[in-house]
């Protein structure tokens, strides 16, 4: 369902305002201000002039368009919030309509782009608690270290919310030197470089806020054996 949040963080269920984002896109009102009267846009929609004053106005609240009011009608433009969410549609149906798309919706994929982390990977790789469950549960030694990829692209970041809710193995917690060290989730994939595919895992420990940074072990360090450099987009495929 095509949702959007207000001001106050309610969500409004917009199918008649995805009807008149596209109608006033077909307007050209993507790339400029167009004029109309909320009669002429309720018509073509399917709905009352009063409807349509009402929906236009809460996407203006969720800034979904901007409006200026004249004597006789409107000049409205889609914002970057609105494009943004034509375009999401479009993804959607893309993928659900076109070969291709189906193709690639039953595999998750992930596009990010390579970046220094806090250090902190090579802290907790490095430990045996750690380092000995993830090689008995990928078949595989990590480096110690991490591979931290910024995702940016909106499929990503859809395709990253999909993971975190997909089954997954994890790694324990345990206790070392004093110290509890908590559960972390495992997802085996695999990185495309140079039309190898690498084996690795995405990890998420049950602790990390969801942020649009993940990180990536393999039995390589990756950075060093491919010369992958910070700012080099990867794509990250689940298995």
């Amino acid at each position: 369902m095509f949702m959007v949040k207000s001001k106050n963080n309610d969500k409004i269920e917009i199918t008649d305002y995805l009807n008149l984002l596209i109608t006033i896109g077909k307007m050209g009102g993507i790339r400029r201000p167009v004029f109309s009267t909320t009669s002429e846009l309720g018509k073509i929609v399917g709905i009352s002039q009063q409807s349509a004053s009402r929906k236009l106005t809460k996407m203006e609240n969720t800034n979904l368009i901007v409006r200026n009011y004249q004597q006789r009608g409107n000049t409205i433009k889609i914002t970057p919030k609105g494009i943004t969410s034509l375009e999401r549609v479009f993804t959607d149906l893309w993928m659900i309509l076109t070969a291709e798309g189906r193709e690639l919706a039953e595999k998750i994929t992930l596009k990010g782009t390579v970046c220094t982390g806090m250090g902190e990977g090579a802290y907790y790789m490095s430990q045996k608690g750690y380092k000995n469950q993830f090689t008995s549960l990928l078949g595989f030694e990590p480096f110690t270290g991490t591979l931290n990829l910024q995702l940016l692209e909106e499929l990503s970041l859809r395709n990253f919310e999909r993971i975190l809710r997909s089954p997954s193995k994890f790694i324990k917690e345990f206790t070392e030197g004093g110290r509890r060290f908590g559960k972390v989730f495992v997802w085996p994939t695999y990185i495309l470089i140079k039309d190898q595919k690498i084996s690795s895992a995405l990890i998420h420990p049950d602790r990390t806020h969801h942020s649009n940074q993940i990180e990536i072990i393999a039995e390589e360090n990756i950075k060093n054996t491919y010369n992958v450099k910070d700012g080099d987009v990867l794509e990250i495929v689940l298995q």
